[in-house]
Protein backbone atom coordinates (compact mmCIF):
# COMPACT_ATOMS: atom_id res chain seq x y z
CA UNK A 1 0.00 0.00 0.00
CA UNK A 2 1.39 3.49 -0.86
CA UNK A 3 2.15 6.03 1.99
CA UNK A 4 -0.88 7.94 1.20
CA UNK A 5 -3.44 4.93 1.49
CA UNK A 6 -1.70 4.34 4.86
CA UNK A 7 -2.01 7.10 6.45
CA UNK A 8 -5.86 7.59 4.69
CA UNK A 9 -6.40 4.23 6.16
CA UNK A 10 -5.21 5.42 9.57
CA UNK A 11 -7.06 7.98 9.69
CA UNK A 12 -10.56 5.81 8.97
CA UNK A 13 -9.52 3.67 11.65
CA UNK A 14 -9.32 6.46 14.47
CA UNK A 15 -12.30 7.88 13.31
CA UNK A 16 -14.06 4.57 13.71
CA UNK A 17 -12.71 4.38 16.89
CA UNK A 18 -13.72 7.63 18.02
CA UNK A 19 -17.39 7.04 16.83
CA UNK A 20 -17.15 4.26 19.16
CA UNK A 21 -15.92 5.99 22.12
CA UNK A 22 -18.80 8.47 21.65
CA UNK A 23 -21.26 5.72 20.96
CA UNK A 24 -20.51 4.89 24.31
CA UNK A 25 -19.84 7.88 26.18
CA UNK A 26 -22.83 9.49 25.17
CA UNK A 27 -25.32 7.18 26.44
CA UNK A 28 -23.76 6.76 29.69
CA UNK A 29 -24.04 10.76 29.99
CA UNK A 30 -27.75 10.90 29.18
CA UNK A 31 -28.46 8.12 31.10
CA UNK A 32 -26.51 9.78 34.07
CA UNK A 33 -28.36 12.95 33.71
CA UNK A 34 -31.66 10.73 33.73
CA UNK A 35 -33.00 10.99 30.16
CA UNK A 36 -35.36 8.27 28.68
CA UNK A 37 -33.95 6.63 25.62
CA UNK A 38 -34.31 3.76 23.88
CA UNK A 39 -31.35 2.19 21.87
CA UNK A 40 -31.48 0.57 18.37
CA UNK A 41 -28.99 -0.58 15.95
CA UNK A 42 -26.60 -1.64 18.72
CA UNK A 43 -26.60 1.77 19.89
CA UNK A 44 -25.82 3.28 16.89
CA UNK A 45 -29.26 5.15 16.65
CA UNK A 46 -30.79 6.27 20.37
CA UNK A 47 -34.59 7.62 20.25
CA UNK A 48 -34.98 9.49 22.91
CA UNK A 49 -38.25 10.29 24.88
CA UNK A 50 -38.43 14.18 26.26
CA UNK A 51 -41.95 15.39 27.51
CA UNK A 52 -44.05 15.32 24.11
CA UNK A 53 -41.20 15.06 21.90
CA UNK A 54 -39.15 12.08 20.59
CA UNK A 55 -35.53 12.92 19.00
CA UNK A 56 -33.55 10.93 17.11
CA UNK A 57 -29.80 11.13 18.60
CA UNK A 58 -26.63 9.19 16.66
CA UNK A 59 -23.93 9.70 19.43
CA UNK A 60 -21.20 8.43 16.91
CA UNK A 61 -21.65 11.71 15.55
CA UNK A 62 -23.70 13.37 18.01
CA UNK A 63 -26.24 14.37 15.65
CA UNK A 64 -29.95 15.15 16.92
CA UNK A 65 -32.87 15.91 15.32
CA UNK A 66 -36.51 16.90 17.04
CA UNK A 67 -39.06 14.89 14.91
CA UNK A 68 -41.31 17.05 13.04
CA UNK A 69 -38.37 19.57 12.93
CA UNK A 70 -36.07 19.78 9.79
CA UNK A 71 -33.12 21.28 11.59
CA UNK A 72 -30.05 19.33 12.72
CA UNK A 73 -28.51 19.86 15.77
CA UNK A 74 -25.29 18.29 17.01
CA UNK A 75 -23.91 17.54 20.66
CA UNK A 76 -24.80 14.95 23.46
CA UNK A 77 -24.72 18.10 26.20
CA UNK A 78 -27.08 20.42 24.42
CA UNK A 79 -29.12 17.74 23.52
CA UNK A 80 -29.72 17.44 27.31
CA UNK A 81 -30.12 20.71 28.24
CA UNK A 82 -32.82 20.65 25.64
CA UNK A 83 -34.68 17.73 27.26
CA UNK A 84 -34.51 19.60 30.68
CA UNK A 85 -36.10 22.58 29.24
CA UNK A 86 -39.70 22.25 29.93
CA UNK A 87 -40.85 25.36 27.15
CA UNK A 88 -38.43 23.01 24.49
CA UNK A 89 -40.29 19.97 25.55
CA UNK A 90 -43.95 20.67 25.98
CA UNK A 91 -43.23 19.02 29.61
Amino acid sequence: MSEMGELFAEHRRLGQQRRANNRASSAERLAAAGVSFESKNAGAHLIVSAGSKRIDFWPGTGLWIVRGDPRRRYGVQKLIRYTNDPHQVGG
